[in-house]
């Protein structure tokens, strides 16, 4: 599941614009916009994801692709050691 939050930064401490609920400890992954790809009108967020985002699927994908690289490339430069 994917759900676009708007947020400040102030001080280093993420603030959600609106109520969110979490469960405790639950890993996120954040992603960041710059200021030129965030319209001033009040739906932002997703019209301004639209086309910057892979689908939750495609991520995934990607990302076990990329864990499977690192291991592969781990295992030639590291052959003993285990990961």
């Amino acid at each position: 599941m994917y759900q676009a939050i708007e947020a400040v930064c102030k001080n280093g401490t993420i603030f959600p614009i609106e109520p969110v609920s979490f469960d405790e400890e639950e890993p996120l992954v954040i992603l960041r916009l710059s200021k030129q790809a965030v319209p001033s009108t009040t739906c932002r967020i997703r019209g301004a994801m639209k086309g910057l985002l892979s689908s939750v699927d495609e991520f995934i994908d990607a990302k076990r692709e990329e864990i499977a690289l690192e291991d592969l490339v781990h295992r030639f430069v590291h052959p003993f050691q285990p990961r």
